[in-house]
């Protein structure tokens, strides 16, 4: 068989060549002297491959965009950004990455102050100029190996702290996590006049007679909390918060679109036996949001949220309770007269809410929607109009005619001859 020229594993000597530099460490040298640059290539080609900058500024960039970069040359003296511009500048980034990028100083003899004030800005080695091949690429070599172990930790820290954030039983956010989560996305909003919503949902489990078994519930309430992590969007984080509880926080922009996701929530819970064939499931349903009280912390939204739910529960009410008693019937959530449009009776509860402005954008179609209930309104009040003016004329009549009797009954009638 033939090899394919195109195919990395079956290329010849030149291909081999270009596989095997692709799999090597990357080492950027910022030196503006050619011969240094050539020099200290030659000493470290074989074993690594080589990226060339001329200054400081270029050394930057290279780093900011090349992830594969592993171990930095850099003179400290060149143009545009010098040596120790370029350390402070990688010691000081917010990216991990180039923050603990391994930076080894080309050095003449007698700089020993330079060298100093190197290290004080974070100089991991430093080598002389002209210092033999062997010595520079063990140290290389050593950096590559410090630098691969470190990787390999901070990925397993990020399994481990991944493994301490999930819930294995439901797959959910742990509560300490979420509560971070919220926090995080509360200060977002603060900053870009956004909002937040937390939905909490409080879950009752109808159990067929004589079927229990010890931790039954449990063991629903986690089918419950897998139901729950495969419906929430991916924007969208939820939690535990109680044997029989669950939190949604949400960016929201507008209350009318998460009245609608909480009602998708209780729709997906309650009608796809989330808990397992044979058990209904019953949700009562609270919704905080961040611009009711600017001021409030992640744990006093969520209480909040959580009071409503109570509330719900409490008064076995369908409704999804949100800043007012009465809250918003299921019935005005099911379906939108449009995309983006909005029923009356969600309408009519934003404003008991508070949330008239939110009602203002929709008012031409909530008239189109009401415009029936109006002309039935302006045909009651033409009949009850008419039937007013037709009482009035009789009862005008009537008085005519009742005087008219007492005129007559006051005049003395001629004797019969």
């Amino acid at each position: 068989m033939s090899a394919d020229p195109t195919d990395p594993i079956t290329l010849g000597p030149a291909g081999g060549l270009r596989a095997a530099a692709a799999a090597r460490p990357r080492v950027l040298i910022a030196d503006d002297s050619r011969i240094v640059r050539t020099s200290l290539s030659q000493h470290i080609r074989d074993r690594f491959e080589i990226r060339e900058v001329t200054d400081g500024e270029a050394a930057w960039q290279a780093i900011l965009l090349d992830a594969s970069i592993r171990v930095v040359l850099t003179d400290l003296a060149m143009p545009k950004v010098d040596g120790f511009e370029l350390l402070t500048r990688v010691r000081s980034s917010k990216v991990q990455r180039i923050r603990e990028l391994p930076i080894i100083v080309i050095s003449a003899e007698d700089e020993s102050a330079e060298r100093s004030r190197a290290a004080q800005l974070g100089a991991t080695d430093f080598v002389e100029k002209g210092a033999a091949a062997a010595e520079l690429a063990a140290r290389l070599d050593v950096l590559v190996k410090l630098a691969s172990t470190r990787e390999a930790l901070v990925e397993s820290q990020a399994s481990l702290e991944s493994a301490r954030t999930i819930d294995p039983d439901t797959e959910l956010l742990n509560p300490q996590f979420f509560d971070k989560q919220l926090d995080k996305l509360i200060s977002y909003a603060r900053r870009s006049l956004t909002d937040v919503a937390i939905i909490c949902i409080r879950v009752e489990l109808s159990l067929p007679p004589a079927t229990g078994w010890d931790g039954e519930i449990e063991q629903r309430m986690r089918l419950v909390g897998r139901a729950l992590a495969a419906s929430v969007r991916l924007e969208d984080f939820a939690t535990r918060t109680d044997k029989l509880e669950f939190c949604v926080g949400t960016q929201s922009s507008g209350l009318s679109g998460v009245l609608r996701f909480a009602a998708r929530l209780r729709k997906v819970l309650e009608n796809v036996e989330a808990a397992g064939p044979g058990v209904e499931v019953w949700t009562c349903i609270g919704v905080a949001t961040l611009s009711e009280e600017l001021r409030r912390s992640a744990d006093e939204l969520r209480s909040v949220a959580q009071r409503r739910a109570a509330q719900a529960q409490q008064s076995r009410s369908r409704r999804i309770i949100l800043g007012t008693a009465e809250g918003v019937a299921p019935s005005a959530l099911e379906a939108s007269p449009a995309e983006g449009g909005m029923d009356v009776n969600l309408a009519l509860a934003l404003i008991a809410a508070g949330r008239a402005a939110e009602v203002v954008p929709h008012l031409a179609a909530l008239l189109e929607q009401i415009s029936p209930l109006l002309r039935l309104l302006r045909q009651q009040r033409e009949l009850q109009n008419t039937a007013a003016a037709q009482s009035a004329d009789n009862n005008a009549s009537r008085m005519a005619e009742d005087r008219g009797n007492a005129h007559l009954q006051g005049v003395s009638r001629p004797l019969a001859r």
